[in-house]
């Protein structure tokens, strides 16, 4: 038997502002994607995908029709030229990966789309070297046991049902304030077939967040096989205490009112050092005193820093010729997550794509710069979100009807940037 080759290797659907040459352009086309991603997890090269009756081939094995698609397996359009990969299988529901995918107005990319088995539209082809049945569609439940809460910490608790005994590599946790700030993603290695098994973690003790007094805070557990995510539902919890009033962040010297933008500064486009400089420079702010941080950035960036109340803005000068907030996490004095977040001036097309672009970008630039490979995700029709481990995150959603482009450092690191 073949041993099951699908490892945790990372293939982005990339994505460009649309125009004609699109669909057959060498990087950006649907079926670039499937080339992409047999190439580079599984090692093998994928090609005949050039119409609505193809069967795909490859270099080792072959393609078969299927009626029972598993995660790896290719989709094909039957009354279009479009590819597809199966991302996830839930019971007669696959989840798709795909790009050039667009809606209607050919402004937004369709992520995160599912088809039913079944359906006429589709056909599904497996190799027969994929022998991803092994990887469950929905074969892990999550139960959360109520939290047991402190003023600052909280221990978070589940139990993970298992029937198939499926071997789980690895469990974690999301930790997000009240307004889906990612604070931590906690993973760690477990070696665990069990059918149920009990997971717990201590949010200061063992996650490193001291949580602040009578704040809502949001998480999620998961479990890792192959390299694929199962996360159970999003739970909330408020920690015990009352909230503190706001403290000499808010100093009213610093005081400048929220960053602005408009369609000159959406417009405008950096070279890929200064782009590079400048997340170096968010980098450095990492573990600075709040002493330090309040001083320096007083007359270096406009800053934005938060407090349990309210939202105060400082400084007026900005990286890379945008009107961008720098919002400052301290812990225990000390910046211990710092983001650089610029909101574009509108919802229209040219912003949605400029946002597009920018990300593109920050992905482009640092990828090569880092010792942890990217990690990309959908969370929803408009984000896109990679993070390069613990170290860094970079982000394309929503605020409002506004898209933003954002960078985090989410720990010290040494990779140099510029």
């Amino acid at each position: 038997m073949r041993k099951n080759i699908f490892k945790a290797v990372i293939c982005g659907a990339l994505y460009r502002p649309y125009d004609d040459s699109v669909g057959g352009d060498p990087t950006y086309s649907c079926a670039a994607f499937v080339k992409r991603f047999y190439s580079q997890v599984y090692g093998q090269n994928v090609y005949g995908l050039n119409d609505i009756t193809s069967t795909p081939l490859i270099d080792s094995g072959s393609f078969y029709e299927t009626t029972a698609p598993k995660v790896g397996d290719i989709i094909r359009d039957n009354y279009s030229v479009h590819w597809a990969i199966v991302k996830a299988v839930s019971g007669n529901t696959v989840t798709v990966i795909q790009q050039s995918a667009w809606g209607d107005s050919f402004t937004k990319a369709m992520v995160g789309a599912m088809i039913e088995i079944g359906d006429p539209n589709y056909t599904f082809f497996t190799w027969d070297g994929n022998t991803a049945a092994d990887t469950p569609a929905a074969g892990y439940t999550i139960s959360y046991d109520q939290p047991q809460i402190q003023e600052t910490t909280a221990v978070l608790s589940a139990k993970v049902d298992n029937p198939a005994r499926y071997q789980v590599a690895q469990v974690g946790c999301y930790l997000w304030d009240a307004n889906d700030t990612l604070l931590t993603r906690h993973v760690e290695d477990c070696q665990r077939p069990e059918s149920r098994f009990n997971m717990w973690y201590d949010v200061q003790g063992e996650l490193g967040i001291a949580l602040t007094p009578g704040t809502t805070y949001k998480y999620q557990f998961f479990v890792m096989q192959d390299g694929l995510e199962y996360p159970g539902n999003v739970e909330s919890f408020t920690t015990a205490g009352t909230a503190p009033e706001a403290g000499n962040a808010s100093s009213p010297e610093y005081l400048e009112g929220e960053p602005v933008s408009t369609e000159e500064t959406d417009s405008i486009v950096v070279s890929d050092d200064e782009a590079v400089r400048s997340i170096g420079k968010v980098r450095e702010i990492f573990g600075w005193d709040q002493p330090q941080a309040m001083e320096a950035l007083g007359t270096a960036y406009l800053v934005e820093i938060g407090t349990d109340q309210e939202t105060q803005h400082f400084s007026v000068a900005t990286l890379m010729e945008k009107p961008a907030s720098l919002i400052l996490t301290f812990q225990n004095g000390k910046v211990v997550k710092s983001q650089w977040k610029y909101v574009y001036s509108s919802g229209s097309d040219t912003a949605l794509a400029a946002s597009s672009a920018l990300y593109d970008q920050f992905c482009r630039v640092v990828d090569p710069r880092m010792s942890v490979a990217r990690n990309s995700v959908c969370t929803g029709p408009e984000n896109m979100t990679s993070t390069y481990g613990d170290k860094l995150e970079i982000v394309r959603d929503m605020d409002g009807d506004k898209p933003y482009v954002s960078v985090t450092v989410l720990s010290r690191f040494e990779e140099i940037f510029g």
